[in-house]
């Protein structure tokens, strides 16, 4: 388990990740101080029990004197949880899932409610080809991605789908 305890200047693209609506207010001049948590548990050996990952991250922001505060991000959030299975039906095969919260709104100044939600959901699973080749197709799904900036009465849900080709020389 590991825990962590940070305070960044906002403006200065340090946080590349989170909704569009706080991405914004973290624009402004101001010191966001972060916490997070996570940590991970492992099986004693490789199969129908998956490994777990958790993690969960929470934010505080200040801006500086002479911004105007209403309708910024006063706190966000963010968390994660992960399954991943090893060596499943073959040696060198895995499959996984997760679901979690980018960093979003939970708070803001003027006491309005951010509605800042939106979860991220993933599925894979990796295969060996050979020594050398490992494919892995993935399934991915964002609902409301653009949070508190998703037009009123949409969701814009998105779904998707990847292969990833991996070659070791």
């Amino acid at each position: 388990m590991a825990a962590a305890l940070v305070t960044i200047e906002n403006g200065f693209g340090i946080i590349d990740y989170a909704s569009p609506y706080t991405l914004r207010s973290y624009e402004q001049p101001g010191i966001t101080t972060s916490t997070a948590l996570s940590g991970y548990w492992q099986p004693p050996a490789d199969g129908w029990i998956p490994s777990v990952s958790l993690g969960w991250g929470w934010n505080s922001t200040r801006y500086r004197k002479g911004v105007d505060r209403t309708g910024l991000v006063a706190v966000s959030q963010s968390w994660t949880v992960a399954m991943q299975w090893s060596d499943l039906f073959n040696t060198g095969t895995a499959m996984g899932a997760a679901v979690g919260q980018p960093i979003i709104a939970t708070a803001v100044f003027g006491g309005t409610n951010p509605d800042d939600a939106g979860y991220v959901m993933e599925w894979w699973t990796m295969l060996p080809v050979t020594d050398a080749i490992t494919v892995t197709p993935a399934l991915f799904f964002l609902s409301r991605p653009l949070g508190g900036d998703t037009p009123e009465g949409q969701q814009l849900n998105q779904l998707g789908a990847l292969v990833k080709t991996t070659l070791r020389f």
